[in-house]
């Protein structure tokens, strides 16, 4: 089990479950997702995680050159590394949804992903869904 925190990102990983769970902890700029989500990313590669849960309640919405940066540079390496569910939970906030779920479409048809994704509005629902067999 292992832990990081950065002032606007904590992350926990859980060995024994292969989860890592990440939750965004204030709004940030372009600059501190990025560098945020490549730590996500570096976290499930060196860990091998096949679980991964990311609360993004606190985040306002992902601008859309954010979201092409993923698509570029994140998802092709989350996609072939044996990540098999992630779970996104967000506010109820109906721009959010839409937003989150275009870009997990594009990405799974960009990237031909076998990664089964899921939105929730609570992390007891997120961990439910991925403890699922």
């Amino acid at each position: 089990m292992s832990s990081e925190t950065k002032e606007y990102l904590s992350m926990h990983y859980q060995e024994e479950d292969l989860l890592l769970q990440a939750q965004w902890l204030r709004h940030v700029s372009s600059e501190e997702y990025r560098t945020g989500v490549a730590l996500i990313k570096e976290v499930v590669l060196e860990n091998k995680a096949s679980y991964l849960l990311i609360d993004s309640r606190r985040l306002s919405n992902v601008p859309f050159a954010d979201q092409q940066w993923i698509k570029r540079e994140i998802a092709p390496y989350l996609v072939s590394s044996g990540l098999q569910k992630l779970a996104g939970v967000l506010t109820e906030d109906i721009f959010n949804y839409i937003s989150f779920e275009n870009l997990l479409q594009n990405i799974t048809e960009d990237q031909k992903a076998r990664v089964e994704v899921a939105q929730f509005t609570s992390v007891e629902a997120a961990l439910a869904w991925l403890q699922m067999e």
